[in-house]
């Protein structure tokens, strides 16, 4: 992490601030908060002066920012204290370059706006704790401006068409990829994008499909698809949306591989949100996902209208001594994972999986792709 030191072994009045470099998109403004403690720090004699300021460290604690909404090309300028300046030329989450004591306030706020754009802040005071401050800044576009909206799709068949609608506009999709609505929308304006047709058995789902035009261009929207009553490989993300203490919102996340035809593999990770409502582009774990398990010896069955299949398998995970029964079922685009009893099955058929998988669909605990 960046910090200050000072280098005092000249008299007083040669000694200087040297500030170690942070990333390129975040500067420390000369005198601010962090410099005037080094410079105190210099001592007020005319002989060497050893004394150098506490390392970031234990006692001593960055600001987090997490930016959204700002232009790409784009930087503003924020303030602590008004004193210590820090730019930010991109959207995600940073810690300052500067840290200070634990038990000092903080106040952050907008010194210097981005061209055509209006940034506010928020949870932008306090006190620093032992846990990292996290100061929101959200820019929106200033009126009179007029945006794209698009994003990316995947599952969809070849020679085959999605069409999806915003408002008035269709937009048929022939492949994977990025998309483009033709029409661009003032800022400002409310989106909703949805999939008006699809190929007969292919499930879609979109993500981060509505909202209002804050950005130079909206590019988050995200449609997956993949055939209904399929146990398909790839990230599925849970209905239910859960808040820490902290404020900060999670949803579940299985990331699904085949091992072997009747055999999955899945690792359990989380998306993480910037509201309350997980709603939003979101951003899901990466990596390995530790909370790995593993379905095996699958036999499955389908119902008559093929509303339902249900995977009958056998769970197990280094977190369970004991393998136990269990059913993946599919219903439109959910997938849900039941208990099943090792004696003697509760769900002896797909027709006795249809109370169970409609509570669960209605509880939050079932999937959809992401």
């Amino acid at each position: 992490m960046p910090v200050a030191a000072a280098i005092c072994s000249a008299p007083r009045a040669a000694c200087r601030l040297s500030i170690l470099a942070s990333p390129a998109t975040w500067r420390l403004a000369p005198l601010g908060l962090a410099a005037a403690l080094v410079l105190a720090g210099c001592g007020g004699s005319d002989g060497p002066d050893t004394t150098t300021p506490p390392a970031p460290g234990e006692n001593y604690r960055p600001l987090g920012i997490s930016v959204a909404g700002l232009a790409t090309g784009q930087s503003l300028v924020l303030q602590n204290n008004g004193a210590d300046d820090f730019i930010v030329s991109a959207n995600g989450f940073v810690s300052t370059a500067a840290s200070w004591p634990l038990g000092s306030s903080y106040a952050v706020a907008v010194k210097t706006q981005p061209t055509g754009q209006r940034c506010t802040v928020a949870r932008n005071t306090g006190t620093l704790a032992t846990a990292n401050a996290s100061v929101l800044v959200d820019c929106v576009v200033l009126p009179g401006e007029r945006n794209t909206l698009g994003g990316s799709i995947s599952g969809v068949p070849a020679g085959q068409a999605v069409v999806l609608r915003n408002g008035s506009e269709d937009l048929a999709l022939q492949a994977d990829g990025s998309f483009t609505f033709a029409t661009p929308l003032a800022a400002g304006a409310a989106y909703a994008v949805t999939v008006k047709t699809r190929p007969e058995g292919l499930g879609c789902v979109v993500r981060d499909g509505a909202g209002t035009v804050t950005a130079a261009v909206v590019d988050t929207v995200a449609v997956r698809c993949v055939p209904e009553g399929a146990l398909a490989d790839g990230q599925w993300e849970r209905d239910q949306c859960n808040v820490t203490p902290d404020g900060i919102a999670l949803t579940d996340m299985w990331r699904v591989s085949h091992a072997t035809p009747t055999s999955l593999s899945i690792g359990a990770g989380g998306v993480s949100y910037r509201n309350a409502q997980c709603s939003g582009p979101g951003t899901p774990m990466t990596g390995p996902l530790a909370g790995a398990f593993s379905i095996t010896d699958l036999r499955s069955a389908a119902s008559a209208s093929g509303e339902l299949v249900g995977y009958w398998g056998t769970y197990s995970s280094r977190a369970v001594s004991m393998p136990r029964p269990v059913v993946l079922v599919r219903k439109a685009n959910h997938l849900c994972l039941l208990e099943d009893s090792a004696a003697a099955s509760s769900y002896p058929d797909v027709t006795s999986l249809g109370l169970a998988v409609t509570a669960a669909i209605a509880g939050g605990k079932c999937y959809t792709p992401r």
